[in-house]
């Protein structure tokens, strides 16, 4: 193999000089063969690593190359500092010019039964279906990234969705940010959701379309409803096999290719009209699409029927007692991907760029995502006395059976609003990551009572607001969750030098997804556990440290941040760490450093 020219592919234009760790990262990858996987600190400049990457993949006579991130945010950001990039999004970032009077959205018309839309492109040749219209802004930006002009950044979704099911690209060179979040993004975009509203929206407009698909149809919801009526009231719960085994064997009666026929029929001979029924015609094309997804996710699901000899899926049952939309007592069927190894690994060329902050043991991050290859940790150019990692040797453990009554929790909790209100008297802001909306009330409470000005996402307004408005000033502390605040979130410059993390975010022992992985791993279960709290404490710790000039020190409250936090830390982070200090002793620390 050639080595890859990284060192002259390097956009000189848009960055001045090659960072220390990127330039280490460059050297460990130029004669790596197939799939490589980095662990890349806060502030290393991954975004240009990654580009670099394609760019040399380039000069090799690669076309096929894609930068893809979790979610819209990461792609603008990319595209931002990369503008020669091709942009890709999903339909739910496009109008819809079949119906303009409405001002809809590409994902919320029937586009698989408006065969002859003027504006729908074809992805051959480029041409609208008729001459002089304006294209499809969907369509064309997808025919005009099949050109491959330059390298396409776009979701882990878009990529999911266009490479592995409709099969309209075949990569040759893929760069993965944050990795370590692929295989929950896309278990995310394979949940499927069934309700029995939306199938009784469907029988009600098949009983004059087609009476017999209705009537099986029917069949299947009165199944659904009893299952969940005695089951899952006012719960959601795990369902047994046989349970499931039910479900499958009534969905299976009906038949999704003569739905659509018999729809299509009926819009030939003028039963369902294009406009006056886009709605109709609108779930009528999502329950189709719902009992195909359906129908193929519940087979994953029973052990019998996959190679492995153990379900790949989990489905869950929900019903809601009180009235909800609808003014309906609501019932709920969601078939959760789990093991989502084998599309990855179909999704993925040779050359393959995995990278993130948060890697910490590459043989778990293979085990979730089957992403294998070359492995290396690179060092912070940062300087590491700028940092701190407390984990107090007098703080309470705040696990369940230490704790059964929340008064230890309580305590902490008010602990970090008194001492969050010590850092604000001297001019410095906080940063307060908990694990449950309660926990996060509380804090809010305790705040108050404190005279500490905390802000929160809530009452209309959204966490990436909050974060904003912190951002520019507002608050001496903001408070959330590690599912809002965790990671995603940037607070360079003295926004939040000091963070407060109160407890790692183990899964609840009621979700169904914690008992399918009991089930499924049984003791080993903790492995994989373990790493995604290390992952969280990892991003938690990243937030106020973005440049070689910020200050920051992250706060580890309950002693079960002991069993793995050491463990966590890549050896350029370990000097940072204390966990030998009173919680006292770190806070005069940390006012010593940031004062």
């Amino acid at each position: 193999m050639k080595p890859l020219d990284l060192i002259g592919s390097f956009p000189y234009d848009l960055y001045p000089t090659i960072r220390v760790p990127q330039r280490a990262t460059f050297e460990g990858m130029k004669h790596v063969d197939g799939n490589i996987v980095r662990q890349l600190p806060v502030g290393s400049g991954k975004t240009a690593i990654g580009a670099t990457y394609l760019y040399a993949l380039r000069k090799q006579g690669k076309r096929r190359l894609f930068y893809i991130a979790p979610n819209k945010t990461l792609v603008e950001q990319v595209h931002t500092l990369h503008p020669d990039m091709k942009v890709a999004y999903g339909r739910n970032e496009h109008p819809c010019l079949y119906y303009p009077e409405e001002k809809l959205k590409a994902d919320e018309i029937p586009c698989s039964l408006l065969g002859d839309c003027p504006h729908r492109v074809d992805q051959l040749t480029g041409e609208t279906h008729e001459e002089g219209v304006i294209p499809c802004p969907y369509l064309q930006q997808k025919f005009e990234a099949k050109q491959m002009l330059a390298p396409v950044v776009c979701t882990n979704a878009f990529f999911l969705y266009t490479v592995l099911f409709s099969e309209e690209f075949e990569p040759e060179g893929v760069v993965i940010d944050e990795a370590h979040r692929l295989a929950q993004s896309i278990r995310s975009v394979l949940s499927t959701e069934i309700t029995d509203w939306k199938v009784q929206r469907a029988v009600d407009v098949l009983d004059e379309v087609s009476p017999r698909q209705c009537a099986k149809l029917a069949a299947f919801l009165v199944s659904m409803r009893r299952l969940v009526k005695r089951h899952a009231m006012d719960k959601e719960v795990l369902l047994e096999e046989d349970q499931i085994k039910r479900l499958y064997e009534a969905l299976m009666t009906v038949n999704p290719a003569m739905l659509q026929s018999e729809v299509r029929r009926a819009i030939s001979s003028g039963k369902l009209d294009k406009r006056a029924d886009r709605e109709i015609l609108k779930q009528l094309e999502d329950i189709m699409r719902s009992v195909r997804r359906f129908q193929h996710a519940l087979k994953f699901a029973m052990s019998g029927a996959t190679e492995k000899g153990y379900p790949l899926n989990f489905v869950i049952a929900f019903g809601k007692s009180e009235m909800g939309e609808h003014d309906k007592v609501q019932y709920k069927i969601v078939v959760k991907d789990y093991y989502v190894v084998p599309l990855i690994k179909k999704l993925l060329p040779k050359d393959t760029l995995a990278y993130s902050a948060t890697i910490v043991n590459p043989d778990l991050l293979a085990f979730e995502t089957g992403i294998k290859g070359d492995y290396a940790s690179i060092p912070s150019g940062f300087p590491i006395e700028n940092a701190r990692i407390y984990l107090p040797s007098d703080t309470a453990n705040l696990a369940k059976k230490n704790d059964s009554d929340g008064r230890k929790k309580t305590k902490m909790v008010r602990l970090i609003a008194r001492t969050a209100k010590q850092f604000a008297n001297k001019g410095v802001r906080s940063l307060v990551v908990v694990v449950s909306n309660e926990e996060r009330t509380k804090f809010l409470e305790f705040a108050h009572e404190e005279g500490l000005k905390a802000i929160s996402y809530g009452n209309g307004m959204p966490p990436r607001e909050c974060a904003k408005r912190f951002r520019d000033g507002e608050g001496d502390c903001m408070v959330g969750t590690t599912a809002n605040f965790g990671e995603g979130i940037d607070l360079p410059k003295k926004t939040a030098p000091v963070i407060f993390c109160l407890r790692p975010g183990y899964p609840r022992p009621d979700d169904p997804q914690t008992q399918f992985e009991e089930r499924r791993f049984g003791k080993r279960r903790w492995a994989l556990w373990n790493w995604r709290v290390m992952i969280d404490l990892l991003q938690v710790r990243g937030r106020n440290i973005r440049s070689e000039k910020d200050l920051g020190v992250t706060f580890l409250i309950s002693q079960q941040f002991r069993r793995f936090a050491w463990g966590s830390l890549p050896d350029w982070l370990e000097p940072a760490y204390r966990g030998d200090l009173s919680f006292e002793d770190c806070v005069k620390d940390a006012k010593k450093l940031l004062t």
